[in-house]
């Protein structure tokens, strides 16, 4: 029987992000004022830590950060969530991004600088990581993606599939998208790099596919007015993540993320800023 509290992993990136809107996203020359904007951390890494966590989980993120104001902000912010936050300290300023949410409540996002990622030679704790149930990979360190494979069930983004590649891990899952092509997955690293493959597909759901099944699901109703859609994604892999760490089926799991996805599209921001 699976822990009514599991313990699970994020290892991946922190973006310092600044949130606002407009009507549409800047043309060519264009100025573009934003409105009611607002700057937390964000990313693929923050995000789900902070969905896990907020899901019931115990949590350990293992991330890099710089030792900048941003840096220590987030630092702040995953102690507040009671995270267990587990730094790499890097030079230089933390890396940063714009996310311009338009009329349609999709979003733009603009990344400033590469991000940080752990490694395997940081001294992180990775043994804790033995007793974690699940962890989500969003990190394109492949020594780091090497430490997340301690745990129970490893869940990769399809974003940093090649440093899964270059890793020589075997995920449980990687997610990617069927809308997003900064999300395709090439169906070839089925049984070579993962042992399964789940994609999704916005308003039309998504489907799962494994080396001995597969799937489809629809996408669960909003529970309130869609308002913002950033960190949807990220935010349907912390679900998926969290449920297989409490011993769901794949097929049982996809429905989880659909729902904590669903749900973060009825937020400002990732979290509800």
């Amino acid at each position: 029987m699976a822990p009514a509290r599991p313990r699970i992993a994020v290892v991946g990136h922190v973006e310092w992000v600044l949130f606002g809107r407009a009507p549409r996203p800047p043309a060519t020359g264009e100025i573009v004022h934003l409105a009611d904007p607002f700057e937390e951390p964000a990313g693929g890494g923050a995000v789900a830590a902070i969905q896990i966590r907020r899901g019931g989980a115990e949590v350990i993120f293992a991330t890099a950060l710089a030792d900048d104001a941003e840096g220590r902000a987030t630092r702040e912010r995953m102690a507040a969530e009671g995270i267990d936050l587990r730094v790499a300290e890097r030079p230089g300023r933390q890396a940063r991004a714009v996310t311009i949410l338009d009329d349609t409540g999709d979003r733009t996002i603009i990344v400033s600088q590469p991000n940080a990622y752990p490694r395997a030679d940081d001294d992180l704790g990775w043994a804790d990581l033995d007793g974690c149930a699940a962890a989500y990979a969003t990190c394109g360190e492949p020594s780091a993606i090497v430490e997340a494979r301690r745990v129970g069930a490893l869940v990769c983004s399809a974003r940093q599939i090649d440093a899964l590649e270059e890793s020589g891990v075997v995920a449980d899952v990687v997610v990617g998208s069927l809308s997003d092509a900064g999300e395709a997955v090439d169906f070839r690293v089925l049984g070579r790099s993962t042992r399964a493959i789940v994609l999704t597909d916005g308003t039309r759901g998504g489907r799962w596919m494994s080396l001995d099944d597969s799937g489809l699901w629809s996408a669960q109703p909003l529970p309130g007015e869609a308002m913002d859609s950033y960190g949807a994604g990220d935010s349907f892999a912390a679900g998926l993540t969290y449920a297989l760490g409490r011993g769901l089926a794949l097929g049982d799991a996809v429905e989880v993320g659909a729902r904590w996805g669903a749900e973060a599209v009825c937020r400002r921001g990732p979290y509800g800023g």
